[in-house]
């Protein structure tokens, strides 16, 4: 069982509105072959893509742990307990892919017991269990209603994943060692130290929100936590082998509405303002300019790396954009030297 880190949004009555995200699976004998033989095809791909440095990475182990997720059969129909606390319990079922998305209600007072008695201030913990009995521990990230919170795409924005080419994506993807986006400069990291800039100096909640497969969870939290990016939920797309491609599947319509609902639900259930960053890679220019023409009010900076180098008046980025102040976005190559410190929250 995989359990995602998710929200909960303090509601205007004071309580809390919790939100379980978790996919259940089992082990699937039939896809053992093409999990092999996939293994083999991307390892070759892969190659013919690498340096004689990055070489020492492209062995089966390495590539069929990132493959094994997909090669899974989700267990349809079981039952889940969610547990939470001492006294609130709630069932939910998973779908035909074996995953379960709920939300409940619980009083502030219940809430702040359970922040009494977790490691991190914003951050309540829950359980649940299958028809296993086994426990399996997920995380709540709280969200008052005023307050600032940072949501990011990943591929291209934060890790390099070249979207734009196939090969080059699945290989990124299955093959190569995760690579972080960095600055120009050699002395600094790039996007994880802007990240903790604004985390520091805002203390701001941070949501990874992506249109990569949610079976690559697992590798992406590590990315996360091993370049020490502010610790987040998570919000990705269950991959379904009809897509053909990772590739397909990222530039699908569905990836635009994945991200648009996504968005739509944080404004729906707060009043938070939203800084929104993404790349030209995707859909992200689009797709944030569509959100903040319709709630102004709400998004308060657009920040897009621009994987090919282009610039703010690439005719791209001015359609984009039309009738978004020009104060409210930005298109930057360098995160370093170029995305702000301060973001003028007042």
């Amino acid at each position: 069982m995989i359990l995602f880190p998710n929200t909960g949004f303090q509601r205007k009555d004071g309580n809390w509105r919790l939100n379980v995200y978790g996919w259940r699976f089992k082990r699937s004998s039939r896809n053992k072959f093409l999990g092999e033989s996939s293994s083999t095809l991307g390892e070759r791909i892969a190659r013919l893509l690498a340096t004689p440095e990055q070489i020492v990475y492209f062995n089966d182990t390495f590539q069929r742990d990132r493959l094994k997720p997909f090669m899974v059969k989700g267990k349809k129909d079981e039952e889940i307990l969610i547990i939470i606390g001492k006294n609130n319990n709630f069932t939910t079922k998973t779908d035909s892919d074996g995953q379960f998305r709920t939300s409940f209600i619980m009083s502030d007072v219940d809430v702040q017991k359970l922040k009494s008695t977790s490691k991190k201030d914003q951050v309540i913990t829950y359980k649940a269990v299958g028809d296993n009995a086994d426990l399996w521990e997920g995380k709540i990230h709280l969200l008052q209603r005023y307050g600032l919170s940072i949501i990011s795409d990943i591929d291209d924005t934060i890790k390099i994943s070249e979207v734009l080419d196939k090969i080059r994506l699945a290989a990124n993807t299955f093959i190569h060692s995760f690579r972080v986006v960095e600055g120009k400069c050699v002395y600094f990291v790039g996007m994880p130290q802007v990240y903790h800039g604004w985390k520091n100096k805002y203390n701001c909640s941070f949501h990874y929100l992506s249109a990569m497969p949610d079976q690559l969870y697992a590798v992406t939290k590590d990315f996360i936590d091993k370049h020490k990016f502010p610790d987040g939920t998570f919000h990705m797309r269950h991959f379904h082998w009809s897509s053909v491609s990772i590739y397909n599947f990222v530039h699908s319509t569905d990836t635009r509405m994945h991200k648009i609902n996504h968005l739509r639900y944080f404004i729906f259930n707060s009043l938070r303002k939203l800084v929104l960053i993404g790349d030209s890679g995707e859909q992200d220019p689009e797709i944030y300019a569509f959100v903040a023409r319709k709630y102004p009010k709400r998004i308060h900076k657009i920040f897009i790396r621009a994987v090919k180098g282009e610039t703010k008046n690439d005719k791209r980025f001015l359609k984009a954009f039309k009738d978004v102040p020009r104060e409210k976005w930005l298109i930057f190559t360098d995160p370093i030297n170029e995305l702000p410190k301060d973001l003028n929250i007042k």
